[in-house]
């Protein structure tokens, strides 16, 4: 005889029912036209997940915010998703307000943003993903992503029996991208030169990017505790983040886990670090009139400098951006013969291969610079083969 699962009330909010994987709950959010009840069922780990779930159903019905899953359009579950992910501390703010940009994105489509999941079809999709083709590659994977996530979440929660894109391809940029490149030694003079010697605007923020490699959103995040004049260090584990309105943010902690870190103080550091504590506010290293500085703010102005001064060769290939300060300082040390493994640290990237990945070309030619010196050597010793010499033949 197969054993009957055990039924639990769940809090007045519904019905909550032991399975293998977990609990599963139902609620009735309305009445079809035959007067039949409509339930709605959500799935948890844990009896409290199932009941918090069905609240929310619950509020959502009372409020009249509630959409029934045969009317719920790709836009709409997206947000429900993303809503969820946040609640439950799956993602950090910033990333949901960046996924949130992506949603708006994706409703300026009409059909997109009207059409019943269960009405969606390829045709029409593929031709709106199609008009993104123009945008960067960047884009295209935020709205492909969003889509395909979306609809095997709808799949999952049984609001269609399949996948209509399932077989979609992304589709790849029109756009010529530029590869961001970092300063030369003559450009990150001029720049230098221009930064300490002039009156510019968020000059402190230019110069510690383009001398410690520190992402802009992190430095803006800096609080005055972070910097340890004693140990010599900066601790990095916030990073600035916009909100839905572009407004900035303290996001609770740094882009990456490996972007929580601790950078040391150089010698060359010092003077500029102790000049921007001397300049800083109560708690923030950088304020502007009393409000926190978003990257976009400084981008621009880096942007004006950069064109005023002439600070850029126009001979070099390659596009120069605020990120360029920290490729800038990458490049110097590792021209300076640092370890890929250190530089890593320094910078907070996850994983070995993206740096040297992302400064492979300064890498080959810090090797090459270094064999043309192995070469040198090896001259000095008498080792050269570029001499006349008698060659004997071996019988």
């Amino acid at each position: 005889m197969a054993k009957s699962i055990k039924k639990k009330k769940g809090n007045g909010e519904g019905s909550v029912y032991k399975t293998k994987s977990g609990y599963r709950g139902q609620i009735v959010v309305g009445i079809d036209d035959d007067g039949k009840p409509i339930r709605r069922s959500v799935t948890g780990k844990t009896v409290k997940e199932v009941n918090e779930k069905l609240t929310a159903i619950k509020n959502s019905i009372i409020t009249g915010t509630y959409i029934a899953p045969n009317k719920i359009t790709v836009c709409e579950l997206a947000r429900l998703i993303l809503e969820d992910d946040l609640n439950m501390n799956y993602v950090k703010e910033g990333t949901y307000y960046r996924n949130i940009e992506t949603v708006k994105r994706i409703e300026k489509d009409p059909y997109m943003k009207n059409t019943p999941i269960q009405e969606l079809s390829y045709t029409p999709v593929k031709k709106y993903i199609l008009t993104e083709a123009g945008m960067s590659q960047s884009i295209i994977n935020k709205v492909y992503i969003m889509l395909q996530k979306t609809m095997k979440e709808a799949v999952k929660r049984k609001i269609i029996l399949e996948n209509p894109i399932a077989d979609l391809k992304k589709p790849k940029t029109a756009q010529h991208r530029e590869k961001v490149r970092a300063l030369t030694t003559d450009e990150e003079i001029r720049l230098y030169n221009v930064l300490t010697t002039e009156d510019i605007n968020y000059s402190h923020q230019m110069l510690l990017s383009m001398l410690t490699g520190m992402r802009m959103g992190e430095i803006n995040a800096l609080k005055k505790d972070d910097v340890n004049l004693i140990m010599k260090t900066i601790s990095v584990s916030k990073t600035m983040a916009r909100g839905l309105k572009g407004e900035p943010f303290i996001s609770k902690s740094a882009k990456t886990v490996n972007g929580n870190r601790t950078i040391p103080i150089s010698l060359t550091v010092m003077p500029l670090m102790k000049e921007i504590l001397y300049c800083s506010g109560d708690e923030f290293l950088f304020e502007h009139k009393g409000k926190l500085i978003n990257t976009s703010q400084v981008n621009m102005q880096f942007q004006r400098v950069v064109e005023k001064y002439n600070v850029v060769d126009k001979k070099v290939k390659g596009k120069v951006t605020l990120h360029s300060l920290r490729h800038t300082f990458a490049t110097r040390c590792i021209e300076a013969g640092m370890q890929p493994k250190v530089l890593q640290h320094i910078l907070g990237h996850s994983d070995i291969k993206i740096t040297l990945n992302t400064y492979c070309d300064a890498f080959e030619n810090f090797q090459n610079e270094n064999i043309a010196k192995t070469d040198e050597y090896f001259a000095d010793l008498g080792i050269n083969f570029d001499k006349p010499r008698e060659l004997k033949v071996i019988s």
